[in-house]
């Protein structure tokens, strides 16, 4: 009985898939383009050809690359040793 269920409801959802399928005719013309669906229809002029224009080039210009700076180290601090303990997470010397 349970398989006689599923296999009615299986077939009810397809059919009810199938019922919905979206048709869409497209044709394309010499002067024109367009589509036809369920919702409406779409058309669109093709493109006319403008006469060639003239192409100007931008000059080429030379690149200029800075130098490098110096890059200056500083010297490390020296550390003097001391009576230096850690109070509360704090190094203190005194």
């Amino acid at each position: 009985m349970k398989s006689l269920v599923v296999s009615l409801t299986a077939a009810m959802l397809m059919t009810a898939a199938a019922s919905s399928a979206v048709a869409v005719e497209c044709a394309e013309g010499i002067r024109h383009a367009g589509c036809v669906g369920r919702a409406g229809a779409v058309e669109v002029r093709s493109p006319v050809a403008e006469p060639a224009k003239e192409v100007v080039v931008a000059p080429q210009k030379e690149v200029v690359v800075a130098p490098k700076k110096e890059v200056v180290v500083a010297p490390e601090k020296e550390v003097v040793a001391g009576p230096c303990r850690i109070v509360d997470g704090r190094r203190v010397c005194r």
